[in-house]
């Protein structure tokens, strides 16, 4: 079982790794990940992505995650399904669902990753470097901090388990 989640979140990572390339490529680097639904042209990407990311994610993450604080796992993956469902976060019937979701998502996989892995170094470093030399795009490199600190922290669980 355990290299079967492996897999499932290696392919997780590939899918959200190779949206953001593709978009970066494209476009440049966006404000934030959730940005990115609004500069493509095909609108089902962003949700597809994180829908098809969040759950493959998901068994492994609740699977790893101690009981005593499972349904911060749960969190993690709720919120991303949320965010997902609800893309279009300056539209006034969405922006509520999606931005706080999106608060209850970073929040959540910071918890997850200071009570599982300690310090989140991959999070700090990427903050660190939205702080010092890309502020305008700093929400994107916190999300990506947070999103990469959390598959690197699931996949070294999961490697020695």
């Amino acid at each position: 079982m355990m290299i079967a989640e492996l897999i499932s979140v290696t392919l997780s990572c590939t899918i959200m790794t190779l949206y953001l390339i593709a978009y970066i490529l494209n476009v440049g680097v966006p404000t934030s990940i959730s940005e990115t639904y609004y500069k493509t042209q095909k609108k089902w990407l962003f949700p597809t992505c994180t829908t098809i990311a969040g759950t493959l994610a998901l068994v492994p993450l609740l699977n790893v995650t101690p009981d005593n604080y499972q349904f911060v796992a749960f969190f993690i993956v709720a919120s991303i399904l949320f965010v997902a469902a609800a893309p279009a976060f300056r539209e006034e019937l969405t922006n509520h669902v999606h931005s706080g979701a999106a608060i209850i998502l970073g929040l959540s996989a910071l918890v997850w990753l200071i009570l599982t892995s300690g310090v989140p170094y991959i999070a700090l470093t990427a903050t660190l470097i939205g702080l010092a030399i890309d502020r305008r795009h700093f929400v994107f490199w916190l999300e990506a901090g947070l999103l990469y600190n959390l598959y690197a922290s699931l996949i070294l669980i999961l490697s020695y388990r």
